[in-house]
């Protein structure tokens, strides 16, 4: 279930042109971000190597991130909104639909749509990703874990969906409530 909250990430050139092109700078803000992602985590004594997914964002609304395996098996989906987080552990068959702040308060850190944006993005000005950027994450709220997700295919503005799929198969779990 851990992995879930890690897994939590980027040019093309022309041929046909013989003047120097020059890449457009970064853009400062987006609406609309999806791209695949290539993760390796490591932790605990345990270590993912080779998973993958798709990351789809709507800025300061909703983030979205399906995690699978090498053999193309989804193992994970992560849905967070402003107030929200909904896991899937398809491999455990089981399900997280919390409150952030009960989230936060489990893991005693300040856990918010905002803060794992800036994590995924690594940059608190809401810059977007590029093509191959690979972004270091070291969480220690969860665990000593690290993980490198680099990105890929990155689309900004354009409109995606977020599907989140709990079926009667699957058991709920709720995180304890800390004292």
């Amino acid at each position: 279930m851990k992995i879930a909250f890690l897994t939590l990430l980027l040019a093309a050139t022309s041929c046909a042109s013989r003047k120097k092109t020059v890449a457009p700078p970064p853009a400062k803000s987006y609406e609309w971000l999806t791209s695949k992602v290539d993760i390796d985590v490591e932790g605990n004594g345990m270590t993912f190597d080779d998973l993958s997914g798709q990351l789809r964002m709507r800025r300061d609304s909703l983030l979205w991130l399906s995690v699978t395996a090498p053999m193309g098996v989804e193992v994970a989906r992560v849905k967070i909104s402003t107030d929200s987080v909904w896991i899937i552990n398809r491999m455990e068959k089981n399900y997280l639909a919390e409150p952030l702040d009960s989230v936060a308060q489990h893991f005693g850190i300040p856990v918010s749509l905002p803060w794992v944006e800036t994590l995924l993005l690594d940059n608190n000005e809401g810059i977007p990703p590029v093509e191959n950027q690979v972004v270091l994450l070291n969480i220690f709220a969860f665990g000593n874990y690290s993980a490198k997700v680099k990105y890929s295919k990155v689309q900004l503005y354009e409109k995606t969906s977020f599907p989140l799929k709990i079926t009667d198969k699957m058991e709920r779990i709720l995180l304890p409530k800390k004292r």
